[in-house]
């Protein structure tokens, strides 16, 4: 195991220079800059801005300089927050990571307990039922959803603020700042999590059918042992074996942000603040946490390769 960790950590590291270079190649190859992009400034501001963040050098230059100041924590300053960009991730990340943890505990939760109920009692009228709305919730665009609740919860029935993040102008604090945040929350996670547990809930269907018809399945109810305990404690824990790589994906998913939902309902959260920044061409913000994000699939693609090897005797043997 040991042995089998340090080789995959060994890999992860040609494979992160990879990716920086492609993701500096692909940013490199976009059409414009933000210095370009403003018209009301002079050509020789723009040539002054340009050497001052490096646009006038070759680009595999710039690629060393900022692959050597990415390094040392430095990101790069975002042109359009006038910060630097470890400080404005910081600062919406967390935001979104409130969400997305939410998220991901009601929908694994639900998926889990309906795919299961949905499969063994396949082809039944709840097993229908489920298909029909899990197909429903895969087809409808995530804006479509957001702007439906809204308009029903927000504006007709006033269950909810329309947007934001807190009540504006509110100076609340203490359990006061958290009922408000809850407020503002519970709309946009009721969203994520429809639209996420669709999938879901098909993924753990098929892999408990899969794992119903084996054999040990069959001797384990020809012993007599009780049908709670086979479904539980023998069946469920092998379906899931395969979400454990599901789960190593789920890591960068935490901290990338919903960015059409967060623009729907005006949360601020990293996934808007990137869709601003593309707007504005603000490279050096979406390079940074593009490459934020690479880094954290290949630490959620380690995690679910050691998680497999201790859950799944097999693998370990191999």
């Amino acid at each position: 195991m040991k042995q089998y960790a340090i080789r995959r950590i060994l890999q992860i590291i040609p494979t992160i220079i990879g990716v920086s270079i492609v993701l500096f190649g692909v940013f490199a190859m976009a059409p414009g800059n933000f210095v370009d992009s403003k018209q009301t400034i002079s050509d020789a501001r723009k040539a002054e801005l340009k050497e001052k963040f490096g646009l006038d050098k070759p680009v595999h230059e710039r690629y060393f300089i900022w692959a050597k100041n990415t390094i040392q924590g430095d990101l790069g300053m975002s042109t359009q927050h006038q910060q630097p960009v470890t400080t404005v991730m910081n600062r919406y990340m967390w935001n979104s990571f409130i969400i997305a943890a939410i998220v991901l505990v009601l929908s694994w939760t639900i998926a889990i307990f309906v795919g299961v109920y949905s499969a063994i009692r396949q082809y039944s009228f709840f097993d229908g039922i489920i298909t029909f709305l899990v197909f429903a919730l895969m087809s409808l665009p995530s804006f479509f959803i957001g702007l439906l609740a809204i308009k029903f919860f927000a504006v007709d029935m006033k269950w909810a603020p329309v947007g934001g993040m807190y009540t504006t102008g509110s100076n609340a604090t203490g359990m006061a700042k958290v009922w408000d945040l809850v407020q503002h929350m519970w709309l946009p996670v009721s969203v994520l999590t429809a639209l996420s547990v669709g999938g879901l809930t098909r993924y753990f269907r098929t892999s408990m059918l899969e794992v119903v018809r084996q054999d040990y399945i069959r001797t384990a109810r020809a012993k007599g042992v009780k049908p709670s305990t086979v479904i539980f404690k023998h069946a469920l824990r092998n379906a899931l074996l395969p979400a454990i790589t599901l789960l190593g994906m789920e890591i960068p998913a935490l901290f990338s942000g919903a960015m059409i939902t967060e623009q729907v309902f005006n949360w601020p959260g990293i996934g808007k603040i990137n869709l601003a920044a593309l707007q504005s061409r603000d490279y050096f913000l979406l390079m940074g946490f593009t490459m934020f994000l690479a880094a954290l699939t290949l630490v959620g693609n380690f995690v679910s390769d050691m998680l497999y090897r201790i859950a799944d005797p097999r693998v370990r043997m191999k």
